[in-house]
């Protein structure tokens, strides 16, 4: 599994949580079990691509939904230039997937770097007291302050000594992380505001009950001015941004016991998910299919679903793979592959999805196309196939067993090298 894999399962499993809780549970008053449920779902996003049951993994629909995603979506493909087949004299060609590593990175450092200066202007906020005479309250970890010039002083206090008491500012910090390494996701910062927001609804639950009322409550939080300027890491009693669903929050009737049942099913939604994380494993890989030449350049080869061999592993500890990694492939590829004539004219490109068995000594044997794109690209994967060196087997328990394995193969014409054919 690459980064690029392992980042796509982890927010669409994040945004499975979230669109859970958003739809079932956001309007219960719930708020403790609505916190321990944003935190312990988004840390769950991050373990479930890495697991893997074996039950799951022997399901037939397993196999076929396996099938379905890396016939449209294969890490190895990913990563390679769509011209990068035809680049013959390309001795380093441009791999998209490191343009992306770039984007990524840059992303994170830019994050990283944010976040560090709000830490340091979090340090002198708390350092300086020249902030005493102003008319705020804020608390992160075991600081908060309150102005004293600030009415109704201990039911403030109240409120910043519930973020102390249960570490809020240890959630923002989880979240400010989980959003730098998932900055390209808009549901992340969703996330943010909602453990923010859920922050509020505790506090304000203990501290209203230092008010005559609820009300008298709400016309605290009406009345109160801006004080200084903080950062996004601490948790200040007057949140403009937050006020309207915490007056809400605070007129709302508590939810009934009955509403806990919601909270059962995500039972459900988390086995989907470890079906998904199971499906999107290498380790499955598609039952084998019988070689069907393409006789025909101008179409695509066609194939059938056999009775697999019962003694080729579709499911093995260890893939097999090409000696020295996936880029040693690419490169052997690159060198080897010939764009055919005839798909050259015809301006034709995309994958040819091939199959084969790798023996227990790594020699390929049962090459054969699961897909053809014809025109004479079936036969050339089939000849480059054919010219590949030992594998390294794949294994089981410790011992090499022959195993099936894909490999798309794509096909595409510079624009250049397109325009001198069509002349």
């Amino acid at each position: 599994m690459n980064w690029l894999h392992y980042l796509l399962q982890v927010n669409l499993y994040l945004a499975g949580f979230y669109g859970f809780y958003c739809i079932l549970l956001r309007r219960e008053t719930f708020h403790q079990l609505n916190r321990s449920f944003l935190l312990a779902g988004t840390a769950l996003a991050f373990f479930i691509p890495a697991i893997q049951s074996d039950w799951v993994r022997s399901w037939f629909v397993t196999q076929q939904v396996n099938e379905s995603i890396y016939a449209y979506y294969n890490p190895g493909v990913v990563f390679i230039r769509p011209d990068y087949l035809d680049n013959h004299e390309s001795v380093h060609p441009l791999a998209w997937g490191h343009v992306l590593a770039v984007v990524y990175m840059c992303g994170m450092l830019f994050l990283l770097g944010k976040f560090a200066f709000q830490l340091m202007r979090l340090s002198d906020l708390i350092r300086y007291r020249y902030h005493r005479k102003a008319n705020t309250a804020f608390a992160f970890f075991n600081h908060f302050f309150v102005g004293k010039n600030l009415p109704n002083r201990q039911t403030i206090e109240a409120h910043e000594r519930v973020h102390v008491r249960q570490l809020h500012s240890a959630d923002v910090i989880f979240f400010e992380l989980v959003a730098i390494i998932n900055w390209f996701n808009p549901l992340v910062y969703l996330m943010k505001q909602d453990i923010r927001l859920l922050h509020e609804y505790l506090a304000d639950e203990v501290a209203s009950k230092c008010e005559p009322s609820r009300a008298d409550y709400a016309m605290l939080l009406f009345s109160q001015q801006f004080g200084v300027n903080t950062t996004d890491l601490v948790h200040p009693f007057f949140n403009k941004s937050l006020l309207k669903p915490r007056i809400s929050m605070l007129q709302k009737t508590p939810s009934s016991t009955a509403a806990l049942g919601k909270y059962g099913l995500i039972f459900p939604v988390f086995g989907t998910m470890l079906f998904l994380s199971t499906a999107f494993s290498e380790q499955v890989t598609a039952q084998s299919q019988p070689a069907t030449p393409a006789t025909s350049s101008q179409k695509p080869a066609k194939t059938s679903q056999p009775a697999p061999d019962p003694d080729v592993y579709t499911v093995v500890d260890k893939a097999a793979g090409f000696p020295g990694g996936q880029r040693a492939m690419y490169d052997f590829l690159a060198k080897t592959v010939k764009y055919p004539k005839p798909a050259a004219r015809a301006n034709v490109g995309g994958r040819v999805f091939t199959r084969f068995v790798v023996e227990k000594d790594g020699s390929l044997s049962n090459i054969e196309i699961a897909k053809g794109l014809g025109f004479g690209c079936d036969e050339e994967a089939l000849r480059v196939l054919n010219a590949m060196p030992k594998w390294e087997p794949g294994i089981v328990k410790g011992e090499t067993v022959r195993s099936y394995y894909n490999l798309p193969i794509f096909f595409k014409m510079d624009k250049k090298k397109t325009a001198k054919t069509s002349k």
